[in-house]
């Protein structure tokens, strides 16, 4: 690793269903050096599209950390739009770190996606599987968490977690992630 952490989440999703709008994702390069954020990202995504993981890595780009490990909360962001670690990888060489705060339910996300009923179902579904199947629990000091982990070791992957958790199990980038994107998709795309 070299001392950099990435952070992505989305922001608020008010519509479900094919075409039906956008929400924002945010992007945190955090230092491990210095235990906070450097800088950060913001680039809209499709609610139920399939450009996730294409602006994922472009906002790896644009804060040039290519390479440094990438933590999302979940496999899907903007409703059913998919993060493909694979994709992650092969595009900005970064392993992914999913974390769960619960065990995903693979019925329940393969349900959902098909009632959605949005093209390439089943391209989201192998993504989904892929990812779940792979989710173990990790014991950290801040309690369970259920990591999936494409590109780095799972040993690895849990002290990366245990070190960026400050004030719950969630890993403070990711906390900062979520809440910048939350507000700022309510001031670019009110009610």
């Amino acid at each position: 690793m070299n001392g950099r952490v990435v952070a992505c989440d989305d922001g608020i999703v008010r519509k479900l269903g094919w075409g039906s709008g956008f929400t924002l994702v945010s992007c945190i390069l955090w230092s491990l050096e210095g235990g906070g954020p450097v800088t950060a990202a913001l680039a809209p995504v499709r609610v139920d599209g399939l450009d996730a993981t294409d602006v994922i890595a472009g906002l790896v780009e644009v804060l040039q950390a290519p390479r440094s490990p990438l933590i999302v909360d979940s496999v899907t962001i903007a409703g059913f739009n998919v993060v493909n670690p694979y994709g992650i990888v092969e595009s900005v060489g970064s392993p992914v770190v999913y974390v769960y705060k619960y065990m995903p339910s693979l019925e329940r996300l393969l349900g959902g996606l098909e009632k959605a009923r949005l093209p390439l179902t089943k391209v989201r579904a192998r993504v989904i599987e892929a990812v779940v199947s792979s989710v173990k629990p990790a014991e950290t000091r801040r309690g369970i968490v259920y990591l999936g982990v494409v590109g780095m070791q799972f040993d690895v992957a849990v002290k990366l977690v245990e070190k960026l958790q400050v004030y719950s199990r969630t890993p403070e980038p990711l906390r900062i992630a979520h809440y910048t994107a939350s507000e700022a998709s309510l001031l670019i795309y009110p009610s």
